[in-house]
């Protein structure tokens, strides 16, 4: 556990930094509220707890932490708890702590057992602030990521869709947008299973993400059916590039259980319209090639532009 310590009097600080070294800590030092901001901003990755005395010249504790505070908010970061250190021992002094950004408030002359105690508590409060960030985080991807082939969700992908849209509206880049379906995977279940199914799907989406180019996103939209996003991608390239990912599929058969199950593809693909088009109208393109290229003969790619 990595503390910084913000004291002004040089004998005070030595005293606290000896005994939490003692205790096994890590400690950063600082002799006033702006060296404090600036050893914050070096360390802040890997601190764990501030200590900080109220009563300093220049910048005192609580604006010290004011201003910590609202880096930490615009920089999106977590939460690090902060113990204030004061020889008063004021109602007002300890509501004003507690509002500056504080986490607990402590008299001085300090007990070294009341310390270590207060210590450990804060360790305990950010151990499960850090958990419940983690938790967060995984259960975000987890709505965002299908179960079974660990790309981007409908919604997922329709949301980055959008960002690119965005992106190109502001830049006036191109875009394109692909819809993808597996040839009569119905029969691919009939006849070997689901669970050849599901192997072929895995099997397809890892071919294509092993060769996506650096730039565009692969999505799984329901189903056997997969959306591609090509930002940056000119018209004239569309159908060497899809046709590429076809050839993926489709030239190599998927082995299940050590029988070889045959893949084909069919894409559909469009460019983006511009400021005015919606992207409902934008994938519902994309669809419309799609279907046109089933409905003549399968495995090709069909553009409209």
């Amino acid at each position: 556990m990595k503390v910084l310590i913000v004291d002004d009097t040089n004998t005070d600080r030595l005293l606290l930094k000896l005994h939490l070294v003692k205790l096994g800590y890590r400690v950063v030092e600082a002799g006033n509220g702006q060296e404090a901001i600036e050893q914050f901003l070096e360390h802040s990755l890997d601190l764990d707890l501030i200590l900080i005395d109220v009563q300093m010249p220049k910048m005192n504790g609580f604006e010290a932490v004011k201003a910590i505070r609202k880096i930490q908010q615009e920089k999106k970061q977590e939460w690090l708890p902060v113990i204030f250190l004061s020889a008063s021992a004021e109602a007002d002094d300890v509501e004003d702590g507690i509002l500056a950004g504080g986490d607990d408030y402590l008299v001085k002359p300090l007990s070294q057992k009341i310390l270590s105690a207060k210590m450990l508590a804060m360790q305990r409060i950010a151990d499960m602030r850090r958990r419940l960030v983690e938790s967060n985080i995984a259960l975000e991807e987890q709505a965002s990521t299908d179960y079974l082939t660990g790309v981007a969700n409908r919604r997922a992908f329709e949301v980055l869709l959008e960002r690119e849209m965005s992106r190109t509206r502001r830049y006036g880049s191109h875009l394109a947008c692909a819809v993808m379906d597996l040839d009569k995977f119905k029969d691919v279940n009939d006849t070997f299973g689901h669970d050849a199914g599901d192997t072929v799907l895995v099997e397809v989406v890892s071919r294509i993400q092993s060769n996506l180019r650096d730039d565009d996103v692969i999505g799984r939209l329901g189903g056997e059916e997969f959306g591609i996003i090509l930002a940056n991608t000119k018209a004239e390239e569309l159908l060497a590039i899809c046709n590429r990912y076809r050839h993926l599929i489709g030239d190599t058969e998927v082995i299940h259980d050590d029988v070889s199950i045959p893949v084909t593809a069919s894409i559909g693909v469009t460019t983006f319209h511009g400021e005015k088009e919606t992207k409902a109208a934008f994938i519902k393109r994309a669809d419309e090639a799609l279907y046109e290229a089933k409905e003549t003969g399968r495995d090709k790619v069909v553009y409209y532009p």
